[in-house]
């Protein structure tokens, strides 16, 4: 079953948030990742961070492998130099495989 990561930030340095985008996508793809959603967002309800990225694996073993990889966690301080927000793992969902299957 597939496994998500999703940022969900605002943006501290607009002037540098392009560094972001270049330095992670070879990250991303040796884990076998994808960008799913990479977007600003609009609040149908509360107060959301202003932009959400969505990364698609294989699974939530290659989610976590990518997130925990030396790779992201040095990337990690300069995103924090360059946003503020949350990070999450999701499992994905199948009606017919139980996320127990994973």
């Amino acid at each position: 079953m597939s496994g998500y990561i999703i940022y969900h930030y605002n943006i501290l340095d607009q002037d540098r948030i392009e560094e972001l985008g270049p330095l992670s996508k070879p990250i991303i793809a040796k884990y076998g990742g994808e960008i799913v959603v990479g977007s600003g967002v609009r609040a149908l309800e509360g107060e959301p961070y202003s932009n959400m990225v969505i990364y698609q694996f294989n699974s939530m073993d290659a989610a976590r492998a990518f997130y925990e990889s030396k790779e992201v966690q040095q990337l990690s301080k300069l995103r924090h130099s360059i946003t503020e927000g949350v990070v999450v793992f999701v499992p994905g969902f199948s009606l017919t495989q139980s996320q127990s299957d994973e």
